[in-house]
């Protein structure tokens, strides 16, 4: 299902939005709708980096945690 909206926007970016449109052949609404769709994606994966920066602020790598698994791929001299 589909909803139309209205909302306003600059008119340079809205020709831009029209040129590059039409240069893909698609029409505003599925530009925006990409538009769109690309910036929840983009902020999904900003809040997932912030939470697994977070993560490793409150429990750092220890020193040696890696270290075991390290040692068994190191090659042989």
């Amino acid at each position: 299902m589909t909803k139309t909206v209205s909302l306003r926007i600059d008119e340079a970016l809205l020709h831009a939005v029209d040129v590059a449109g039409e240069a893909q052949q698609k029409g505003r609404s599925e530009v925006v709708r990409e538009a769109l769709e690309l910036w929840l994606k983009r902020r999904t994966l900003a809040e997932k980096v912030q939470r697994h920066r977070a993560g490793y602020t409150r429990h750092p790598v220890a020193r040696d945690e890696f270290a075991p698994v390290l040692g068994a791929q190191t090659w042989p001299k």
